[in-house]
Parts: C-alpha cells; sequence; structure tokens
C-alpha cells in the first residue's frame, strides 16, 4: 500500500508589525504570520502508522529586506487570506 500525507492547518498567528515607519522594502514595515500545520502520514497496511509531526511556518512579506515578495500560494487558504489582507 502507498502512503498518504494529509495536512491539516492548526494554529495562524499575526504579530503586529515591528516598525510601522520603516521603509516600504523592510519586513520590519508589515505583520508577520505564524502557520503552523499538523502532517499525518498514513498506511491502512502498517501497524505504526499513523505518525503526526507538527509543522510550523514564518511568513514575512519579503523573502528578505528589498527582495521579491514571499510566495505563499502553496499554503492553505485561510493562510493566504490573512497574508493578503495583512500586507494589502
Amino acid at each position: 500500500m502507498a502512503i498518504t500525507k494529509t495536512t491539516k492547518l492548526n494554529h495562524i498567528e499575526v504579530y503586529e508589525a515591528i516598525d510601522s515607519s520603516a521603509a516600504d522594502s523592510s519586513n520590519t514595515k508589515y505583520a508577520r504570520v505564524r502557520a503552523e500545520y499538523i502532517d499525518t502520514l498514513d498506511d491502512s497496511e502498517d501497524a505504526d502508522l499513523p505518525v503526526s509531526v507538527g509543522r510550523t511556518v514564518y511568513l514575512t512579506k519579503f523573502v528578505e529586506d528589498g527582495g521579491a515578495a514571499t510566495d505563499y500560494s502553496n499554503e492553505h487558504a485561510l493562510v493566504k487570506t490573512i497574508c493578503a489582507a495583512v500586507w494589502s
């Protein structure tokens, strides 16, 4: 049998900007987002499974200060909605 992976969004936190007067190209000007996921691996023919592990993703508006925008397109729909709202 094949191992299947499911991912569940567990928790989202939004942290306020560190310095709202910073340059527009600085991550410190914008809120930061922290998303917690639970990934579960399962195989119905393996008695040791399922196994679940927590995973945390930290998102800032830019990959680095002055750099390209962070690509959050693979995140959960709610995370995408929150990122778009706090970074607009």
